[in-house]
């Protein structure tokens, strides 16, 4: 029985590098994706510029967890977290999908903190939530600066309600995981009690609402996220000048697409979102722009590079580990 989820396991990983590959294969050669100017983001300036935007939002990608775990009375200092985060960016691009990474870094700090299983995986996906909620706010804010162009494009125009009901749906979720009303909790609490495993649905639960019960550091999770997505959003906004692709694109164009573009790279059908971002940043540029560009998938493709490059650092992160779990059995 192992053996064979063990086969699918493989199958399906399989299956999703072919996907990744396929769409950049097609990509490349229909001239949409144009790696000829991905080398201008090697010149000393942008390099140094782009790896310090990516840096700062790894950095405060990694403060909005420490905030998370503090609502949990955990005290974690901000280095040891940044490392867990970078090994996880490692295994985004080692395992299909946006979220190994993440199952990777509950680990680890559950293994640092063997008392907290369940505040590590509650923070986890908490963060998770949260990044993916202010992406869709931050998309929202920007429609509704440009209303007038988002009007003049139908599909535009139904992004825009779509992304109204994704928004309004997270804002639900989040006020149902949240809510320190009794009317709710124990409705929750029933449904929670009619699962499998049902002691520890409510476990989680119970860590949850913990965050709920600071909203100051809620507006810090949240203003932490946004400075991190907006290092990263400057980080496409440099590579598109520097890769002469922009043309007469503006700032908010990056604001709009980039969430949206995050968002599709979050869904677990490639590493690290490879292919899929390219063909998403593709079509909501040229929707946005009303022209065919190359500069969706570059610029993405720029930042999955630059990425790959930090996960390259989480991989020598993740060695030591291995070695000091290696020299312990050693010595034992």
């Amino acid at each position: 029985m192992d053996q064979t989820k063990s086969y699918r396991k493989h199958l399906s990983t399989l299956i999703k590098i072919l996907i990744a590959a396929g769409i950049i294969y097609w990509l490349v050669q229909s001239g949409k994706l144009n790696f000829s100017a991905l080398k201008s983001m090697l010149s000393p300036v942008p390099f140094i510029l782009g790896t310090v935007l990516l840096g700062l939002s790894f950095i405060f990608a990694t403060l909005r967890w420490g905030v998370l775990l503090k609502t949990q009375n955990i005290e974690a200092r901000t280095w040891p977290l940044l490392k867990l985060t970078l090994i996880g960016t490692f295994f985004n691009y080692a395992m299909p999908g946006g979220v190994g990474g993440d199952l990777v870094k509950a680990f680890y700090f559950y293994k640092e903190q063997t008392d907290s299983k369940v505040a590590a995986i509650s923070s986890v996906a908490v963060d998770r939530i949260l990044g993916l909620y202010t992406m869709v706010l931050m998309a929202l804010v920007v429609m509704i600066y440009d209303f007038q162009h988002i009007q003049s494009s139908v599909i535009l125009h139904k992004l825009f309600f779509i992304f109204c009901l994704i928004f309004f749906v997270f804002t639900l979720t989040l006020f149902l995981l949240f809510t320190r009303k009794y009317f709710f909790q124990s409705k929750i609490q029933k449904i929670l009690e009619l699962l499998p495993k049902k002691e520890k649905f409510i476990k989680l639960y119970t860590s949850t609402q913990l965050y709920g019960s600071s909203p100051w550091r809620l507006l810090q999770v949240v203003g932490y996220s946004l400075i991190a997505q907006i290092a990263g959003i400057f980080f496409l906004i440099l590579a598109g000048q520097v890769s002469g692709l922009a043309e007469n694109a503006k700032w908010s164009t990056y604001f709009l697409v980039a969430p949206l573009g995050f968002m599709a790279t979050a869904v677990p059908i490639s590493p690290a979102g490879i292919g899929v971002g390219q063909a998403a940043f593709y079509f909501l540029f040229n929707n946005y722009l009303g022209y065919k560009s190359e500069l969706g998938p570059t610029i993405i493709t720029a930042m999955q590079i630059f990425q790959m490059s930090f996960g390259l650092i989480g991989a020598f992160f993740y060695l030591q580990r291995k070695e000091k779990s290696v020299q312990v059995l050693d010595m034992t």
